[in-house]
């Protein structure tokens, strides 16, 4: 078995255990202790592992980006090869034309010798006769001036015949010149050719290297991404039991609560027809009074009527009564009731207001950006920040889950409202405990080291309802 296949089996062993966490969250605490050391021992084999494999191997981007600039080499070589190739045409061809050349000159000059040799015979054939002598010896004196023009011409064709037979043999000497200096450059041509032909060939089989090794990298980089996916649905399906979990815990605290309100209205209830009963007694008590002061009131109205009827029959008597006090009391002033339309006192709900970073530090990998090895895109955001730095908890909750999770190292998952979780990954230790009632600022564990995240930081996730959002929408860094 692999150190992956490994991990995943002991991970599937601890967070099996993770439904009943309501009931026997010590058990499972203890579950997690136990299988803690041995799962940090295999997810450290498995991380020397990955660091090995991957030392020494170029990205896709890198070799991709090396094979773009081979093929614009190879790309300039060629037209330098093509160019060379076709100034080597042109050299030939303008050789073959200065063989042509040549080879007319040459019949040019041949010819030129015929008829300077036939006019060199002719001379000879005179011999040292002068024109005064011919004309003494011909019979015919008339044909001197003939003979005479005849001589001047034949001279003078002889030398320009001779001129012109020594520019064509000048023309012959330097064509044959410029065709040495044609052949010399062919032969450098050649050689630039044969040179350009070898870089060619030796970055065609670099370019060819380098395909097998994006070839071989591509490979790996689909295991990685095979790989973050089954770190995902572990992650994923950790997250949907806790969340099954934690909505259970609720269920059953919702009725609870339900149940004590239901009896606290009863109490109440209760309470209002006491209330109510000692009210009604009250007033009853009080009407009677009312009753009882009006029937006296009008006893002694008709003794006052008895008396005047009297002192009308009798002298008149001057007395003097003091004045009636009213013993009725007043009405009970009702007090003022509460407006019905006033609504009870606000409280913040978790998750919509701003709260700290768990972190100090700049953000590295923004949500849903792609990461450096392909595949899936970040799910949250990681702040980079020294190793050992303390990971404070972002708002108050319940930990649902603290302990090594393959892919992401130790996380702590907390609950902070009824759909919200928060997730604190990459860690090199963690200060939380399963089922632990935390509040703000509380350290959930520190920063850990290297991992998938390259340099040390935090990756840090926002789910809500299970899925993940992003989390510069809750935090503020």
């Amino acid at each position: 078995m692999t150190p992956g296949n490994l991990l995943r089996s002991a991970i599937l062993l601890v967070t099996a255990g993770l439904l009943p966490m309501a009931a026997n969250a010590s058990s499972l605490q203890e579950k997690i202790q136990s299988n803690r050391e041995k799962l940090e021992h295999l997810h450290e084999n498995l991380g020397q592992v990955q660091a090995h494999l991957s030392a020494g191997q170029k990205t896709q981007a890198e070799l991709r980006q090396e094979i773009k600039v081979l093929d614009q080499k190879i790309t300039v070589t060629r037209k330098k090869l093509a160019g060379i190739q076709t100034q080597q045409r042109q050299t030939q061809d303008k050789l073959k034309a200065l063989k042509e050349k040549i080879t007319a000159l040459q019949n040019e000059l041949i010819q030129q010798k015929g008829i300077l040799g036939k006019q060199m015979q002719g001379a000879y054939m005179l011999g040292s006769s002068t024109p005064l002598a011919v004309w003494l010896q011909t019979e015919k004196p008339g044909e001197l001036g003939r003979m005479s023009v005849f001589y001047a011409a034949l001279a003078k064709a002889r030398a320009a015949l001779i001129v012109k037979t020594q520019n064509t043999a000048a023309q012959i000497v330097q064509a044959r010149l410029q065709v040495e200096q044609r052949e010399a450059g062919l032969v450098k041509l050649a050689a630039q050719i044969q040179a350009q032909e070898n870089t060619l060939n030796q970055q065609r089989q670099q370019h060819a290297t380098l395909e097998n090794q994006l070839s071989d990298r591509i490979a790996r980089d689909k295991a990685k991404i095979a790989e973050l996916q089954a770190n995902a649905n572990i992650l994923n399906g950790l997250v949907s039991r806790l969340v099954v979990q934690f909505r259970h815990q609720e269920a059953v605290a919702e009725a609870q609560r339900k149940a004590a309100a239901e009896a606290a209205a009863r109490a109440a209830a209760a309470r209002a027809r006491a209330a109510a009963e000692a009210r009604a007694a009250k007033q009853r008590r009080l009407a009677a009074e009312r009753r009882a002061a009006a029937q006296k009131a009008q006893e002694e109205k008709r003794a006052e009527q008895v008396q005047r009827a009297a002192e009308n029959a009798a002298p008149p008597t001057t007395i003097v009564r003091p004045p009636k006090i009213s013993t009725v009391p007043a009405p009970p002033v009702p007090s003022p009731a509460p407006s019905a339309g006033q609504p009870p006192p606000s409280t913040p709900i978790i998750g919509h207001g701003r709260y700290p970073a768990p972190v100090n530090g700049p953000i590295t990998a923004r949500y849903g950006s792609p990461r450096v090895s392909g595949g899936l895109d970040w799910q949250g955001i990681t702040f980079q920040a020294a190793q050992g730095t303390p990971v404070r908890a972002i708002a108050p909750g319940m930990v649902l889950y603290a302990g090594p999770l393959r892919g992401y190292g130790q996380i702590v998952i907390v609950q902070i409202g009824h759909s919200l979780l928060s997730i604190y990954g990459h860690l090199g230790s963690t200060d939380a405990h399963v089922g632990e009632q935390i509040a703000a600022g509380h350290q959930v564990g520190t920063v850990g080291s290297g991992g998938e995240l390259g340099n040390d930081g935090l990756y840090f996730e926002i789910r809500n309802g299970g899925h993940p959002v992003n989390p510069l929408d809750y935090i503020h860094n």
